[in-house]
């Protein structure tokens, strides 16, 4: 077992021995090809054209969880978004949607929708998040979903306006119905009334729309890779390429070898 191991180290170091012979007789090859590859790299991206990247947050009650992956993974397989002109979509190289869900105090649940978008020019940023609104806006989920709470906060309303009606009706015989109603407590009523109702008004004006909690153009980032990334790419690359030629050469050795056998 001893003589085992042993063989094995002796291996193991001739074999580094080698590779590392091969490299000092190929050192002009180690050189000159990484130093290449770093050139060619960067000079690829210093000639590449101008990429930007921005993203938007859309959150809104409108759309489950399901339904907003459903469309977007629709939107991302999809030759072009709806409204957007011919020369803005040359200008859009790519879009990137996040979805997430959070439960409100309320216990209703909102959907977070992040979209990051990488174009070449950032001056089609405000027409894209436009599109991009106006586009969700006018899917079925989202316009069935709509429809039905504002039915349902416009009859709640509707329903309170009465119910405060009679309670000023109440109240303007409170002094004859003394023995029978607590001024302090129809006020109580009235007042979580008139709240429930300002509540319901809010709701209502925010489901006409889905919510931009950040919009692009805000945030604006660079999109092409830094130059320091470029150059260590560059330089794995003239390795690898040094590596393989080596191997190459190495086997066409060892292939004309066994032939002579």
């Amino acid at each position: 077992m001893t003589k085992k191991v042993h063989s094995d180290e002796i291996d193991l170091m001739e074999l580094l021995a080698r590779v590392y012979r091969a490299i000092k007789r190929n050192l002009l090859l180690f050189t000159v090809l990484p130093v290449m590859g770093v050139i060619f790299t960067l000079s690829l991206a210093y000639n590449s054209s101008d990429k930007f990247s921005s993203s938007m947050m859309i959150t809104t009650d409108l759309l489950s969880e399901n339904e907003a992956k459903f469309i977007f993974d629709e939107l991302e397989k999809a030759d072009s978004i709806p409204g957007l002109s011919s020369e803005e979509e040359r200008k859009l190289l790519g879009l990137n949607f996040d979805v997430g869900q959070s439960e409100q105090s309320d216990k209703s649940k909102r959907v977070y929708l992040k979209i990051t978008a990488v174009v070449t020019d950032p001056v089609i940023f405000p027409s894209l998040e436009k599109t991009v609104v106006k586009y969700i806006n006018s899917v079925d989920p989202v316009v069935r979903s709509r429809q039905n709470q504002e039915l349902y906060y416009k009859q709640m309303i509707a329903k309170i306006d009465g119910e405060i009606a009679a309670m000023d009706q109440v109240k303007q015989k409170t002094e004859a119905m003394a023995s029978y109603v607590d001024p302090s407590e129809l006020y109580a009523k009235t007042v979580e009334l008139f709240r429930i109702r300002t509540e319901s008004e809010i709701k209502l004006k925010s489901i006409s729309t889905v919510q931009v909690t950040k919009g692009f153009g805000s945030l604006i980032k660079d999109a092409r890779m830094s130059k320091v990334m470029v150059a260590v790419a560059g330089l794995a690359l003239g390795f690898f390429i040094a590596i393989l030629l080596l191997f190459i050469k190495f086997f066409n050795d060892y292939n004309r070898a066994l032939k002579i056998e």
